[in-house]
This record gives C-alpha cells, sequence and structure tokens, in this order.
C-alpha cells in the first residue's frame, strides 16, 4: 500500500469518527433503541475499511453516565493494514441531555455507568454487529426479580388483610 493512500486512509478513518455522532438521537430513546440507530453505521464503517484493504480486529461501542442531567456515546474500533500496522477509529460524543433517554433507559445508565456493547463483524446481511453487554442483562434480570417480589409483597399483605 502506498505511502500516500494510506494518510488518505487514517485520515478519512479520523474523518468518519469525527462525524459518527451528528443526528444520532430522538427523544424517548431506549438502550435498543440508540442500539439499533448505531449498528448499521458501525456496520458500514467496518465495510467501507475493509474495502480498502483493512482489516476488522474488534472494538466497543459505550454509553457512559457523564453527570446528572447527561449521558455520552463512544466507541473504538481497532484495524489491521496489510504491513500489520494497527489503526484505531474512535470517538465520544458531546455530554447529550438526558431528557433524550425513557426514563428507564436513563435509570439503567445511572446505576450502571457505562454500558459496553461489543462491536463484532457481521457475519451475514442481518447480523446485528453490537452484542449485548452482560452487566445490562444482570441489571435488567435483578430490577425483574426486584419488582416480582415487591409484587408478591403486595399480594401477601393483602391476603393478610
Amino acid at each position: 500500500m502506498a505511502l500516500e493512500n494510506k494518510i488518505e486512509m487514517v485520515a478519512d478513518l479520523v474523518e468518519a469518527a469525527k462525524n459518527f455522532f451528528v443526528d444520532l438521537l430522538r427523544p424517548d430513546m431506549t438502550l435498543e433503541k440508540i442500539s439499533d440507530v448505531v449498528s448499521p453505521r458501525l456496520d458500514d464503517t467496518i465495510k467501507k475499511y475493509e474495502a480498502r484493504g483493512l482489516k476488522y480486529s474488534a472494538g466497543k461501542f459505550s454509553v457512559k453516565y457523564a453527570d446528572e442531567k447527561h449521558f455520552q456515546l463512544a466507541f473504538e474500533m481497532y484495524f489491521q493494514d496489510d504491513e500489520g500496522k494497527w489503526h484505531k477509529c474512535a470517538n465520544e460524543s458531546e455530554p447529550r441531555d438526558c431528557q433524550l433517554l425513557e426514563v428507564g433507559a436513563w435509570k439503567t445508565i445511572k446505576a450502571l455507568k457505562v454500558i459496553t456493547f461489543p462491536i463484532e463483524k457481521p457475519k451475514s446481511q442481518t447480523d446485528d454487529v453490537l452484542k449485548q453487554d452482560k452487566n445490562l442483562q444482570e441489571y435488567r434480570e435483578q430490577q425483574l426479580q426486584k419488582k416480582s417480589d415487591e409484587d408478591t409483597i403486595d399480594v401477601e399483605a393483602e391476603i393478610k388483610k
């Protein structure tokens, strides 16, 4: 790969990362909706750079708690060129207002502080590149169990009356 082409490709990677989060979110977003919106963009980025000769290796997408009223989105992906050199494509959004999120999504982000979705190369046209965060699954199961326990207590209280 010629040095000129390589410099152009790396500059293009940086530019693509810079514009990644523009116009991404709408009001009432859930974590699933964010994943649905981000996944095709990440997939397109992987395909674009693989078509230019880079090999996708690994990456992650994160939704992070920033402060009491804000959260941030971030991603990083790693590509390797034909000479074995690594190239990182990454970006972090400006802090976003928590009002963009559905209430349950905001509570989850506040509780977990960061939710990370591994980015995997799609195996088929319909394959989602973002995989589920294990901490998120555990948190949701705990919340469901907690609600179930509260409902059980309420029923028991009613029976005693």
